[in-house]
């Protein structure tokens, strides 16, 4: 499939990202992606998600176990209050009609090397269930946490098997165990609760599955048990394209309008640095393809039905843009700001591509 190109997109061509894979220091444990190199000192991951490292592990006590996964969860909500929750609050909230599935952590910013981190403080066995799947199957990742030892984001930036100074209202020294992808905002580094209770964060924030409830009632009704000074972010994968767009501008506008914040001139940078506005669909040297340049493991995450056709076609632009809009979304990118380069750059984990990413973007009308 082919959609014409309108004038206004006919800037200078760069090309699809062939993309080299990750370096020799990454230890795989599920997934596999694309990944540009890096001369950084942390951990290289690949585009838009799939691996995850873990250092040698750490002798310094006996782990705490870690429930078997069962299941892995598409989280539709989170929400965070001002004030710690209460539990008579948490069991009223998941109590409500059609939650399904939740978790309670503790959420706040710390400080790491002198830079401003986005933290949680999670129960390992019941938090893996709404990471991405090569993240939630990985025990060894999650055995990590639950050994007192850190694992970030590939956005945090901290480098891999390192003593690190974690900063709050207290502090602690702990070990980057492991470095993978959480696609939940905020979620940069993950500890387990007792360390966050231990830096100061409180237990204010729910995640939680509700599949068969519309998100806006529910949030009314968390609003009644909470009062009015909960922060709402809408997690749910969705249809998010309606209609046919005649162009890829039209699509890139149309899809990005589901973000509110987001750009569509974010979008069709991605787009023309990809595949050139479809033009070159792969597959990659590492085995993305489409539009948008997914790999198949990240498609199974973030492909929606974009034409009603009832099939997420990851080769069909009318379904891969919008994907490519939910994913940013996900990672931040409607905050604009630093939220926006940490969203593209958990795209493509390179500098240099988020500054193209949004040089593009600058030039689009």
């Amino acid at each position: 499939m082919r959609l014409p190109l309108p004038p206004v997109l006919r800037a200078p061509l760069v090309g699809v990202a062939l993309l080299a894979t990750a370096g020799a220091a990454l230890v795989a444990a599920g997934g596999f992606s694309h990944a540009r190199s890096s001369t950084s000192q942390a951990v290289s991951p690949p585009s838009p998600i799939a691996r995850i490292a873990t250092a040698p592990v750490s002798r310094s006590r006996t782990p705490l176990p870690v429930k078997p996964l069962r299941s892995v969860v598409a989280p539709d909500l989170m929400l965070t209050t001002a004030v710690p929750l209460t539990q008579k609050q948490v069991a009223a909230v998941l109590g409500l009609r059609g939650v399904e599935h939740s978790t309670v952590v503790s959420s706040g910013a710390v400080r790491v090397g002198g830079r401003a981190v986005n933290a949680m403080g999670v129960d390992p066995s019941s938090f893996r269930m709404f990471t991405p799947k090569p993240t939630a199957q990985s025990d060894a990742l999650w055995a990590s946490v639950a050994r007192d030892e850190l694992a970030a984001s590939y956005a945090a930036q901290l480098p891999l098997g390192h003593e690190v100074h974690v900063f709050s209202r207290h502090a602690i020294d702990a070990r980057i165990g492991a470095v993978a992808s959480y696609d939940l905002p905020v979620a940069q580094l993950i500890m387990d609760r007792a360390q966050a209770g231990a830096l100061g964060l409180r237990m204010n924030t729910i995640i939680l599955s509700a599949p068969d409830r519309r998100l806006s009632r529910l949030e009314g009704e968390i609003t009644d048990v909470l009062g009015p000074k909960v922060l709402f972010s809408e997690l749910r994968p969705a249809t998010v394209v309606d209609r046919r767009p005649k162009t890829y501008r039209e699509l890139y506008m149309l899809s990005a309008s589901y973000c509110p914040g987001l750009s569509w001139k974010v979008l069709a940078a991605i787009g023309q640095v990809e595949s050139d506005h479809g033009r070159n669909v792969g597959p990659s040297s590492a085995g993305a393809l489409g539009p948008m340049q997914f790999l198949p493991s990240t498609w199974a995450s973030y492909g929606v039905d974009g034409d009603g056709d009832g099939k997420a076609d990851i080769m069909n632009p009318y379904d891969a843009v919008p994907a490519a809009a939910l994913y940013l979304c996900r990672n931040g990118a409607g905050r604009g700001g630093q939220s926006l380069y940490d969203a593209i750059f958990n795209y493509n984990h390179a500098d240099w591509y988020v500054r193209e990413v949004l040089a593009l973007a600058a030039r689009y009308s």
